[in-house]
């Protein structure tokens, strides 16, 4: 019957809903989620005639959590910690290719560039970070947004840029270097924009170990 078959698909468009509340305000939803617990506690009190109902719904919470540990995008929200900062060096600032750095050590992963900007940060060196929107098909997580990478990086929102989609970082990179005097953290040679990269100082650099090791900073 179709009453049969709605109730699954409603269910499941539920647990989906749920989800996704968790994965976008995850301290917010378990708050709420508490709350309506007690709330419906007053009428189903934990009581072994209804074991079976609180059971149920705390194994359906466990695996909102888990698929949520699943999901794609893994080490958005846990930014590296930045070791201490150097002392008695002046304040410098860089323009990060981030898109680019991704990739040092492979495929792209957040946590390289996490770990870059960490590393920056423990020199006194204070970057700008710069992002393709394609960076978040190569995260494999559509739903990441410029807060979601400037709380991963550690940064505030007014230092981490993402892009239009449809259109080339390495324009706004390039523009934004030469208009701050700045250097550009980047393995890319930029020689499609070979003039607009004129006179720029480009700082290379690799993953050892899984630390970062930067040529010309």
């Amino acid at each position: 019957m179709p009453q049969d078959i709605l109730m699954p698909v409603v269910l499941i468009l539920a647990f989906v809903g749920y989800l996704a509340c968790l994965s976008r305000m995850f301290w917010v939803t378990v708050a709420l989620s508490a709350g309506l617990a007690l709330y419906v506690s007053r009428s189903f009190p934990l009581e072994p005639a209804n074991l079976v109902y609180w059971a149920s719904a705390l194994a359906l919470f466990g695996t909102a959590l888990l698929c949520l540990r699943l999901m794609p995008g893994k080490g958005v929200t846990a930014p590296v910690t930045a070791p201490p900062r150097a002392k008695g060096k002046p304040q410098r600032e860089v323009v990060i290719d981030g898109t680019n750095v991704m990739y040092w050590d492979g495929d792209a992963d957040l946590t390289t560039l996490q770990a870059v900007v960490a590393y920056l940060m423990g020199k006194g060196v204070h970057p700008f970070v710069f992002l393709d929107a394609s960076s978040r098909h190569h995260l494999n997580d559509k739903t990441l947004t410029k807060a979601h990478f400037a709380k991963a990086l550690g940064l505030p929102r007014d230092r981490v840029t993402v892009c239009p989609a449809q259109t080339e970082a390495d324009s706004f990179i390039l523009k934004f270097a030469r208009e701050q005097g700045l250097p550009v953290v980047s393995n890319d040679r930029f020689g499609d924009r070979a003039q607009q990269a004129k006179g720029l100082k480009l700082i290379k650099g690799v993953m050892a170990n899984g630390r970062p090791v930067l040529q010309g900073l």
